[in-house]
């Protein structure tokens, strides 16, 4: 897909993320199953990309491995310079609450919580404190016009109050890079153009790196740059 002339004002820097010869297979029953191809891809501060891509391409298992929820086959993943896949699991698991914010298609929050308290999960999860937690989710429960609803558990809420959530999560640690996975694919139309709106709107607050696997073509135009995963590997 053609880029789109929406580069971010940090662009001209050096590139907060770096994925460099990323490669994933998996062997199911003595076939080798190759997935990503030496993928390369930069990000930078503050910039917002969109990923589009046939069903089965591998764009879920990207971000896992951008998210450092999987690890690839083989490859480099730098953020801010730093190569993070040296990392042991445990290492990599606290480095993971702080610098990553995901949001997913399905919602994954704790339905025995209230919004407020899924909020601030990461945040104690970390080890902070309850009543600093408490304040920040409330803040950003506000910002993603909740506010109205931070004591409600998560099945009196709407789908798209739900997603809210989430993303107010996936922001309360303020990391380095959000991913987010088909975010308004439950939503309908409407509910999800304000899902993706509040997105722009966290990511452009807090200079988040943001990367979205979508299959909107109108949502994923509205991004800095909109790159194909094709046959193991990015496409602009």
């Amino acid at each position: 897909m053609q880029e789109k002339n929406k580069q971010p004002q940090t662009s001209a820097g050096p590139a907060a993320f770096q994925a460099i010869g990323i490669e994933k297979y998996y062997a199911d029953v003595g076939n080798r199953i190759d997935v990503l191809k030496g993928l390369d891809l930069q990000l930078f501060q503050g910039e917002m990309i969109a990923i589009v891509g046939a069903s089965g391409t591998g764009k879920t298992t990207l971000l896992h491995i951008l998210g450092t929820l999987d690890r690839p086959t083989s490859g480099m993943l730098l953020y801010d310079g730093v190569e993070v896949l040296n990392k042991n699991d445990i290492e990599l698991s606290a480095y993971r609450n702080k610098a990553v914010g995901f949001v997913f298609q399905f919602h994954h929050l704790l339905p025995e919580f209230t919004a407020l308290e899924n909020v601030m999960m990461p945040g104690l999860i970390a080890g902070h404190d309850k009543e600093q937690m408490s304040e920040e989710a409330a803040e950003i429960l506000g910002k993603v016009r909740l506010s109205e609803r931070i004591q409600h558990k998560v099945g009196q809420l709407s789908g798209g109050e739900q997603q809210r959530v989430a993303l107010a999560r996936a922001i309360i640690m303020k990391p380095l890079l959000l991913l987010a996975d088909e975010p308004t694919g439950n939503l309908d139309t409407k509910t999800g153009h304000k899902v993706f709106n509040l997105l722009q709107e966290m990511s452009a607050e807090y200079s988040l790196s943001a990367v979205m696997a979508t299959h909107n073509l109108e949502l994923a135009g509205e991004m800095n740059r909109c790159m194909t995963l094709a046959e193991g590997k990015l496409h602009e």
